[in-house]
């Protein structure tokens, strides 16, 4: 991969930046978010998942040292970790922030608002099988193209750890045909050689480090290679007065409803925001979603022997701690 280039430099020049996210499909931006904002949602994070025994007994919960064979969505063992992050009104209020805002609004302008929408990224090591593959957001999202993800790091995230990879100049070709792969989505993008011709772009990031990109825009995430959980966080952002579907104003995987998650918020200016907002609901369109039946085929057989599989890491790891110590 090709490093990525800073563009910190050009977040108070909104005609630069927006001329390189033109161009590249994405901006990185060194230590533009609060550190200490974003060490208070780790912490509230890692602490979720340690409850659950994901972490090693002794450590640290903050240093995300697993010990759990990995969990994915679509597990009710997920889920129950999931459930609990979703109900943080800080990882909520981290897209609302200033120095978010900051470098959004220079995007996309004034009137620039995220999505409730938001996502947490709990990437176990040992996964690979399991990592994102490359594929476009707007397929997923839909509304407006001119839609803005910002991946946000909770930690140092050097490229071991797994963070993101973006092809650049990608979002110029439109939105590609999909096909099933495991990871979370089910699905990446069939690349064709105008694709192939381009430039994957990565690199260490560190906490405080931001990436910005277009809905088009090809990303895929690379392995974890350490022995700890990579916790990233990401939200969508779009102008008002552009579409957006129903979907993008429920909370993620729509397993809670609103008022369950902001029982406990102290912040009232943080819930239900959007409906100040001005933007048309546009409805979704399942042709730009679909699966061949080969495709949903092999999708079955591809979790049964996942799944397999993960059964027989556990029962190992299960009987590795009954062994006597030597």
């Amino acid at each position: 991969m090709a490093p990525f280039a800073d563009s910190k430099d050009l977040v108070d020049s909104p005609d630069a930046i927006r001329a390189r996210f033109d161009e590249d499909g994405y901006v990185f931006l060194k230590g533009v978010v609060d550190k200490d904002m974003l060490m208070d949602v780790r912490s509230r994070t890692a602490a979720i998942c340690a409850a659950r025994g994901w972490f090693k007994p002794g450590t640290d919960a903050i240093d995300a040292i697993t010990v759990a064979q990995p969990s994915v969505e679509g597990e009710e063992r997920y889920f129950e970790v999931y459930d609990e992050i979703q109900k943080l009104e800080a990882f909520h209020a981290v897209p609302h922030h200033p120095t978010v805002r900051a470098y959004m609004t220079a995007l996309l302008g004034d009137s620039a608002f995220p999505h409730p929408l938001s996502i947490a990224r709990l990437s176990f090591p040992s996964n690979e099988t399991w990592t994102t593959p490359p594929h476009q957001d707007y397929p997923n999202n839909q509304g407006t193209e001119d839609l803005y993800a910002s991946w946000i790091p909770l930690s140092a995230c050097p490229v071991e750890l797994g963070g993101l990879s973006i092809l650049r100049g990608s979002h110029k070709f439109g939105v590609a045909p999909l096909e099933f792969a495991l990871g979370p989505g089910n699905r990446r993008a069939k690349l064709d050689e105008r694709f192939e011709q381009l430039e994957w772009v990565g690199g260490d990031m560190e906490l405080g480090d931001a990436l910005v990109f277009h809905s088009l825009t090809m990303h895929r995430a690379l392995p974890n290679r350490t022995d700890r959980m990579r916790l990233s966080v990401d939200y969508r952002f779009q102008r008002e007065n552009e579409p957006l579907t129903s979907g993008c104003l429920e909370p993620h995987f729509g397993r809670l409803s609103w008022d369950e998650i902001y029982r406990d918020w102290s912040r009232e200016d943080l819930q239900y925001y959007w409906r100040d907002k001005q933007y048309p609901v546009v409805p979704w369109d399942a042709t730009l979603h679909p699966l061949s039946e080969e495709d949903r085929k092999e999708a079955v057989r591809k979790w049964m022997l996942w799944q397999r599989e993960l059964r027989d890491r556990r029962a190992s790891a299960s009987e590795d701690r009954k062994l006597p110590s030597q």
